[in-house]
């Protein structure tokens, strides 16, 4: 070794004996193949390093290729189950209106009734107030007295039968 002469030559012209310089260049050459790393130890090192980055790089990749498709499952299982959600919601949603449609035909159906009801009674209303105005005119101021009464009594029913059945009108049409 080069640098083993050039010290040996050094300690022997700084009055250090040949023995002496001898073991001090062997220790040191012994120190460095042994303890001190060469240039292919290190290109090996690296070498070695990059081989075992690049297994860690592969591992990682696989792992992370794992997880996505574990992810991609999940998502996938959670849309299948947010599709049978919404599509039992909507067959919820339809059966509802269905059933509002049909109690508000019967609404119709029973406001048209009533409409005839209150046509009826109107004109048995009319026809009771005519016949109580004859029987006045018939039996002059005695009967009229009691008559007014009846026809008070009449108009109120009347009223109180309208009411209700506006009542009801209106109630139908918040529903329409």
């Amino acid at each position: 070794m080069k640098l083993g002469r050039n010290l040996y030559k050094t300690l022997v012209a700084s009055n250090v004996s040949e023995q002496n310089a001898t073991s001090i260049t062997d220790a040191l050459e012994n120190v460095m193949t042994t303890a001190l790393a060469s240039k292919t130890d290190l290109s090996e090192a690296r070498n070695e390093l990059k081989a075992e980055i690049t297994g860690v790089r592969t591992e990682l990749k696989a792992e992370i290729a794992g997880v996505r498709d574990e992810l991609k499952a999940e998502i996938a299982g959670v849309r299948t189950e947010l599709k049978a959600d919404i599509a039992g919601v909507r067959d919820e949603l339809k059966a509802e209106i269905a059933g509002v449609r049909h109690d508000l035909h019967e609404l119709r159906l029973d406001m048209t009734k009533l409409e005839a009801n209150m046509t009826t009674f109107r004109t048995e209303i009319r026809a009771d107030m005519s016949e109580i105005r004859h029987t006045m005119e018939v039996n002059g101021e005695r009967h009229s007295k009691e008559l007014a009464k009846q026809e008070n009594k009449l108009t109120l029913r009347f009223g109180t039968m309208l009411v209700g059945g506006l009542s009801l009108l209106f109630a139908a049409l918040k529903y329409l």
